[in-house]
């Protein structure tokens, strides 16, 4: 009986710890094997000069190639995804299926359309009176709108009668000044309260950028992001961008941010920047990696700082 129990334990054991090793082996692959990506970017003016044609395609894989994401923009953009030797997701399958629905869609419209006119017939032959109650009908209507006049004739003459048709004219026009100037007055306090939040607001954001705990998240969310940077810049960016804007200024200040970009990215694409007009012409390959770790690692990081905290506290309380 003890041999059983023993055995019993020794599977149950073996199981566990071959899902143990499953579930640590699945989380290695997930934070450390890298996001592979590669994508072309094509941008030029048509021959005709009725626009700019626009390509592009991005590709991603992932455990080698078993899990693989596919972008595409010719015409429309499409997406794809797929697991092994199965699509997973495809948007261009999807597009057919609205198309089929819309199709019902409008075919059951039609037909309602087509019945709706019928129906209306036969309520309008069902709903006819005849002479005599058509006639009664017309008669008490009469008579009704002839009472309705001299009711009316009767209050305007007891209204005229007692002469009160002035004062109250008068009186209404001073509700109306009075209720002028207090709408005046109200929307005025209410733009002064406005401006005072406003001012204590921005007090307490001026008193928050200056605390220590805000100075050391700007210094801690700094170092992260040079981290985050290094480790998931593009490993080969190359190709050629030639730009220019309707201001020369405008083209002068984009080369310039792209000269403070240049060493972090790649110099094998070349600029050239056109002052005299307005154009955009590009072919960009790029390719790179990406692993969950490093955003992890960031996001943890920050999460347990306990000066971030504090600043989204504070933050929260201002927004409140």
């Amino acid at each position: 009986m003890l041999e059983i129990v023993l055995l019993i334990l020794k599977i149950v054991g073996i199981i566990l710890a071959a899902l143990l090793g499953i579930l640590i082996i699945a989380a290695g692959c997930i934070l450390f094997v890298p996001v592979r990506y590669r994508g072309d970017f094509f941008v030029d003016e048509l021959e005709d000069g009725g626009g700019k044609s626009v390509e592009a395609a991005f590709r991603a894989f992932w455990l080698m190639r078993l899990v693989r994401m596919y972008v595409s923009r010719e015409e429309n953009v499409r997406i794809r995804v797929k697991l092994f030797l199965f699509t997973l997701y495809d948007t261009a399958k999807e597009k057919k299926a609205d198309k089929k629905k819309d199709k019902r869609r409008e075919n059951k419209k039609s037909r309602k359309k087509a019945e709706a006119p019928e129906e209306a017939e036969m309520d309008v032959e069902e709903g006819m009176p005849d002479g005599d109650g058509g006639d009664q009908l017309n008669a008490e209507a009469g008579t009704s709108e002839g009472g309705r006049e001299e009711d009316k004739i009767e209050e305007t003459g007891k209204y005229n009668k007692n002469g009160r048709a002035e004062d109250s004219s008068v009186q209404r026009e001073k509700r109306g000044i009075k209720k002028f100037i207090s709408i005046i007055l109200q929307t005025i306090r209410d733009f002064c309260d406005k401006l005072k939040k406003i001012r204590e607001r921005a007090e307490k954001i001026e008193e928050l950028w200056k605390s220590e705990h805000m100075v050391s998240s700007r210094s801690l969310l700094g170092r992260q992001l040079t981290y985050l940077l290094k480790h998931s810049r593009p490993g080969n960016l190359e190709g050629y961008l030639r730009f220019g804007f309707e201001d020369p200024s405008t083209t002068g200040y984009a080369m310039a941010a792209y000269g403070i970009l240049y060493p972090v990215w790649s110099p094998k694409l070349s600029v050239e920047p056109d002052f005299e007009k307005q154009v955009l012409a590009a072919h960009i390959r790029i390719r790179g990696k990406l692993r969950v770790w490093h955003f992890l690692r960031v996001a943890l990081s920050l999460y347990l700082s306990k000066d971030v905290r504090r600043v989204i506290k504070d933050i929260a309380v201002i927004i409140s």
